[in-house]
């Protein structure tokens, strides 16, 4: 729970149960003050890193604890100025029971799976002190990290909540970083993802853990000696000599020397990336990227590049320059975005892209900020919120040119919209819009609020039949009409989902032949790449359908199903 008590009168408050929230004088924000010295979206609160954090977004200042600031963390107890008020911030967290004192050492590792010692695929956990815990490998997937969730939690500062995951798969076991911001060593390189044999050494944070098995797949294949056979003739054996000569040292310099190049370059790279020298760090990897690398090193250096390129661009955000930040970002993701240790750096893209629409919104350069609300990705985290941002600007760029007018022009012309089922478009010309304006006048409007009840059960009737005919397309046509007037309802985001879910299986069962070996072909590579252009445009091509809906006029068209 999140308060806001006003430090004059404590018997006022605001509160909030949501963890990322806006707000400010519009009654569009979560917590909303009546304070005509703030602006209409005033500022946004939400968490990083287990802590909150406050960001201006309005034209007015604001303090906390008497001093100016554009965003900064804040705690239990601190004064957050803001227009004529000032607010005391009160926090309540979840505290946990005190248990008896135990050393560190006792309470480091806990194992949610039974710890009796088998034989087979095992891990061997060490502290930084030496002591050890055998773990077996029962399950198709074991989860490390501080969380509770984790299934052997090691409870230290440098191991984030989720570290890594250890999954059977069917070449064998595979290790997974899933940190977003502590690394995963194995044999002393940087992975994303690896595969492991028995006596691989895993390090995170304090913690040594060695993979061990028995089992012969698990085991590293040994290189095969070359047999030749006798020749008949003296001349003959010194020819077979020569080649044999020339193929050994040509093997030694492909599969010794080049990949023992390769791994001295990439750990004087992780040494600049260690001081922070970031630049030289990212040209010597992309010079690397360019020779004949192993599986291995190619994996290690692109691993090594991303977590280079995260660095850079938070750098050059926490200095203020978004869009160069973004245009770095994009620069990256063009050449090396179809790889899985690029995803925490899309979904940085689409937090910046969030972030820069929000600031274009509050300066009231709309159509700038449509193009960066619009351009998030659809499975991005911050997508739901891009589009309620787009609603928003909608809703006021609609009402703009009705603020003259009284409640009854508006209601006989919102009538005629609504009998002609004109629900959501044309722009300027359609029912909700209208309704909306008529509650702007009259929050408690009898007839406009059960003509949007109205509008939101022909919709949902629409869909729910679609869905359990398992017309997925057609259903999530009216669910997501449905989420522009009410786009905080749980159910119907989980029905669009669900719906979209539905659509993708259907996708790859029907391209499931052409892509049998789990390989890309040409023509798959060359389509994922032209999907990613298609991501770093600021067309708003992932937000088509709500942008298609709401802004566009489309004359000509005739749908049965379509009630415009």
């Amino acid at each position: 729970m999140f308060k806001l008590i006003q430090k004059s009168n404590p018997t006022k408050c605001h509160q909030t149960q949501k963890t990322s929230f806006l707000l400010g004088r519009s009654k569009q924000c979560d917590i909303v003050i009546g304070d005509s010295k703030i602006s209409d979206v005033q500022a946004k609160v939400g968490t990083k890193d287990n802590r909150y954090f406050i960001k201006n977004l309005g034209s007015d200042k604001i303090s906390v604890n008497g001093r100016p600031t554009e965003g900064q963390f804040i705690n239990d107890g601190d004064e957050l100025a803001i227009g004529k008020s000032i607010f005391v911030i009160q926090v309540a967290e979840i505290k946990r029971p005190k248990s008896k004192l135990t050393s560190m050492e006792d309470k480091t590792m806990v194992l949610d799976i039974p710890s009796d010692e088998t034989l087979g695929p095992r891990l061997v956990c060490t502290t930084a002190t030496g002591k050890s815990k055998i773990i077996p490998l029962k399950r198709e997937k074991l989860i490390i990290g501080r969380s509770n969730e984790a299934t052997l939690k090691l409870m230290h500062p440098s191991i984030s909540r989720k570290h890594c995951v250890i999954e059977r798969q069917d070449e064998g076991y595979v290790a997974r970083n899933i940190s977003t911001t502590n690394p995963l060593y194995l044999n002393d390189q940087v992975i994303s993802e690896q595969r492991l044999y028995s006596g691989d050494q895993l390090r995170m944070g304090t913690f040594s853990i060695t993979f061990i098995s028995d089992q012969s797949t698990d085991a590293r294949q040994t290189t095969q000696k070359i047999v030749t056979s006798a020749t008949r003739s003296n001349r003959s054996l010194w020819l077979t000599a020569l080649l044999i000569l020339t193929f050994s040292a040509y093997l030694l310099y492909m599969h010794a020397y080049m990949p023992w190049q390769a791994q001295q370059k990439l750990a004087e790279v992780a040494g600049q990336i260690e001081v922070g020298d970031y630049m030289p760090a990212r040209e010597s990897l992309k010079e690397v990227l360019h020779t004949d690398l192993s599986a291995e090193n190619a994996q290690t250096a692109k691993d090594m590049l991303a977590q280079i390129t995260l660095a850079i661009t938070q750098q050059k955000a926490e200095k203020g320059d978004l869009n160069t930040a973004k245009v770095f970002l994009k620069d990256y993701l063009a050449k090396y975005g179809h790889g899985q240790e690029a995803e925490k750096l899309w979904d940085r893209l689409d937090y910046y892209r969030l972030t820069l629409g929000e600031q274009l919104e509050s300066n009231k350069q709309h159509q700038s900020a449509l193009r960066e609300y619009s351009s998030i990705r659809e499975d991005s985290l911050y997508f739901e919120e891009a589009q309620k941002a787009i609603r928003r600007i909608w809703l006021a760029f609609q009402q703009k040119s009705r603020e003259k007018q009284d409640i009854a022009q508006l209601l006989k012309e919102a009538e005629t919209h609504f009998l002609a089922k004109r629900y959501l478009t044309p722009v300027n010309k359609n029912a909700f819009s209208i309704y909306q304006a008529v509650l702007t006048l009259n929050p408690k409007h009898d007839l406009a609020l059960q003509r949007i009840k109205q509008m939101k059960s022909f919709y949902r009737e629409h869909a729910d039949g679609y869905y359990k005919k398992r017309n997925w397309s057609k259903a999530l046509f009216y669910y997501e009409r449905y989420s522009i007037i009410d786009p905080e309802s749980r159910r119907i985001k989980a029905k669009i989902t669900a719906c979209r879910q539905k659509l993708v299986s259907a996708q790859k069962g029907g391209s499931a032949s052409d892509n049998r070996g789990g390989k890309l072909t040409k023509k798959d590579e060359k389509k994922k790449r032209e999907e990613i252009q298609r991501l770093l445009e600021e067309s708003g091509a992932e937000s088509s359908r709500i942008m298609k809906y709401l802004f566009e006029e489309k004359e000509g068209e005739k749908d049965t199903d379509t009630p415009w």
